[in-house]
């Protein structure tokens, strides 16, 4: 959103001044009766109820709109900004002053393209299907178009390859959980959803396929090298549920049947450090990548362990282009990580980095120790509540800080 400020400040008195102090050759000729108008607010660091809304409109009665309000399609957009994190104790920068700012909108997106995908209307999700908007945006950062031929190897409930897909591109899904792939869900009607079902929903061309596998034993075959243009996923953090990995845990290989009905059998899978899953990750990237394909995941990061020097995994045939931070809570966050193919898969340059960087082991290995580890006995406000509090008794051990975690 694109917003030509009329006027801000750090109280509605002070706002209200600047705006009212604002040139007139700038506001008049967006106020006569020719145009049709909306104002909308929007909130920074606490969510606004519709009456709270309407009283902060209700008060702009100082600006001497003529025109007639028209909430569908109008004309002109109006937009009150409102930023306050003061009571807000589990999101982000506190530290961020109270503001308020009113302006007229000059540009925005197209938001009907989300609306169209929405996971509120999916018929196959899961509790991490990725948020649609961070679908496409991702796919935008890996620069999918008509004829890509992208791949997702945490494919889960299909939410990057519907986005890649709605943008042309031919995808390819892989999940170690061979359950997600091929069992899905029963709907409500009794009907068997898959990711195919969200193809079939929307329109879209087919998978060209959905493959059970990880990047750490991946089935491809030996020496493929430079076809895919794009690789976009969501490795697991652990936050939720920790990763995992093709092979039984040594102490109960020895027990495992060997697989009798390939139709029916479930192959085992043992723990999988966060660390060890993108060091295959990058190489599988690498090597499948074409020379400018793009890799996009989201690597999560938290205050105290976070050091790009050392918590970006890196490869010696790609190169990092773009960390952006997506602010979760205040004890975590993840960085949308784009890297991109500019030289060739060379296999003993590869062995000479790994030999150099022998330990792929990353200090957000603990993300789930870090999130959910009890603060010192009497912390205030560690829980939402203060000590003595409902919530946030004196004495008890609780998490630090409030973990809402809704897009992992």
């Amino acid at each position: 959103m694109l917003v030509e400020v009329w006027g801000e400040g750090s109280s509605w008195e002070e706002m209200r001044a600047a705006v009212e102090a604002c040139p007139e050759e700038l506001k008049a000729p967006w106020l006569g009766p020719d145009f049709s108008f909306r104002v909308v607010v929007e909130s920074y660091g606490r969510s606004l109820t519709m009456e709270e809304q309407l009283e902060l409109i209700t008060a702009l009665e100082f600006i001497p709109f003529q025109g007639a309000v028209r909430l569908r399609d109008p004309q002109l957009r109006f937009v009150l900004i409102v930023c306050d994190c003061n009571d807000n104790p589990s999101l982000v920068d506190a530290r961020l002053p109270t503001r308020y700012y009113f302006g007229r909108v000059v540009g925005s997106c197209d938001r009907t393209l989300l609306d169209a995908y929405t996971l509120k209307r999916r018929a196959y999700l899961g509790p991490t299907s990725m948020d649609t908007e961070m679908a496409f945006i991702m796919a935008n950062m890996a620069k999918v178009r008509r004829g890509s031929f992208m791949f997702d190897p945490y494919a889960g409930t299909g939410s990057i390859l519907v986005a890649a897909a709605v943008y042309g591109a031919k995808v390819l899904g892989g999940d170690i959980d061979i359950k997600v792939i091929r069992e899905g869900k029963v709907g409500p009607g009794g009907q068997r959803l898959t990711i195919r079902s969200n193809f079939q929903q929307y329109g879209l061309p087919q998978p060209v396929d959905l493959i059970r596998m990880d990047a750490h034993r991946h089935p491809l075959r030996p020496g493929l090298q430079e076809v895919l243009h794009c690789i976009i996923g969501d490795p697991p953090y652990g936050v939720r549920a920790g990763g995992k990995k093709s092979g039984a845990r040594p102490e109960v290989a020895a027990r495992r049947p060997n697989p009798g009905d390939r139709a029916t059998y479930i192959p085992a899978t043992q723990p999988y450090t966060l660390g060890e899953c993108l060091r295959d990750l990058l190489e599988l990237a690498a090597q499948l990548l074409v020379p400018g394909g793009r890799l996009v995941y989201f690597l999560p990061a938290t205050p105290d362990t976070y050091d790009p020097a050392t918590e970006v995994p890196a490869h010696p045939a790609l190169e990092l282009v773009a960390n952006s931070e997506q602010i979760l809570t205040s004890r975590y966050s993840r960085r949308l990580v784009t890297m991109e193919k500019v030289r060739s898969y060379d296999a003993a340059a590869a062995a000479a980095f790994y030999a150099a960087h022998p330990d792929p082991t990353l200090a957000i290995d603990r993300l789930h120790d870090i999130v959910y580890e009890p603060s010192p006995t009497g912390e205030a406000g560690a829980a939402g509540g203060e000590p003595g509090s409902e919530g946030g008794q004196e004495g008890a051990a609780k998490p630090r800080r409030r973990c809402r975690g809704k897009n992992f």
